[in-house]
């Protein structure tokens, strides 16, 4: 390289470089730009992968409304629980203009239907455990009888009224996967609540597997919220005690019992149950 072409920072001589670059200004262009957008598919490629890893908010959608409601009986336990006591109940709710169709339910028959829908593996427990002995069921002539009931059973000993009313998950999801809370009767859950790590391995595990259109988080705010529509007068949960919820949307919602049964023997994992 001659003494004229030598590199040059200063202002009376322009640099060979410099020189390249005008002189091919139009390719140094197309480069740099290339380089530019690679960078930009980079980077947005990484941020809809990471979105796409992400659980979905709960749909936008109306509450679900009181429809009718159920009464706990023997709340103290059955040793406690005077003979008759539901035949009384019962009879007293039918003297109540407000309740439409009142059944006492057998503990059969809720059984059966917790069965229908828990999927019981390596992670669950005795459902039967966890249903009572037995429960009267009635409708509503409207949402605003429901306080009228309320008040003709206030009094009424070793029983529980609580409002009844849609799933608000119902049509939405078809597979509930419940990570652990505070509880730890679940053998998944004998360490203690989920961390943010197994939450996201599930959510990332759920969105490997055909058949999987939408996996959504209900989180312990917005599953507070909906406790407290269904609780009724039962003692009120608090945030804490509240756990983390997945539930997942199916092309084919025949699948979710079998990918219910996945999750349980992923960490964190507590409970799962199908929609229905």
């Amino acid at each position: 390289m001659s003494e004229s072409d030598e590199l040059s920072f200063g202002d009376d001589r322009e640099p060979w470089l410099r020189g390249w670059i005008e002189a091919h200004g139009r390719l140094t262009a197309l480069v740099v730009a290339g380089v530019v957008l690679l960078a930009g598919l980079g980077a947005g490629g990484w941020y809809l992968h990471r979105r796409s890893l992400l659980p979905a908010p709960p749909p936008v959608a109306a509450l679900p409304v009181v429809d009718g409601f159920v009464v706990s009986l023997c709340t103290e336990g059955l040793e406690g629980c005077p003979d008759g006591t539901a035949e009384r109940v019962l009879a007293l709710i039918r003297s109540i203009p407000e309740a439409v169709a009142p059944t006492l339910v057998p503990a059969a028959e809720l059984e059966r239907r917790w069965s229908q829908r828990t999927i019981n593996g390596e992670a669950g427990v005795d459902y039967r455990a966890l249903v009572q002995a037995q429960i009267i069921e009635a409708g509503l002539r409207g949402p605003a009888d429901y306080e009228a009931v309320k008040r003709r059973l206030a009094g009424e000993q070793s029983i529980q009224v609580m409002p009844r009313m849609p799933d608000f998950w119902k049509g939405k999801a078809d597979l509930s996967v419940v990570m652990c809370g505070r509880e730890r009767r679940f053998a998944g859950c004998r360490t203690g609540a989920a961390t943010e790590a197994q939450r996201d391995a599930v959510v990332a595990r759920l969105r490997e597997l055909d058949g999987v259109d939408e996996v959504f988080l209900q989180d312990k705010p917005f599953g507070l919220r909906l406790s407290r529509l269904y609780q009724g007068d039962a003692p009120p949960l608090t945030l804490d005690r509240v756990p983390e919820i997945l539930y997942v949307r199916f092309d084919d919602p025949a699948r979710a019992r079998a990918v219910g049964q996945e999750m349980l023997r992923m960490p964190g994992v507590g409970w799962s149950q199908l929609i229905k």
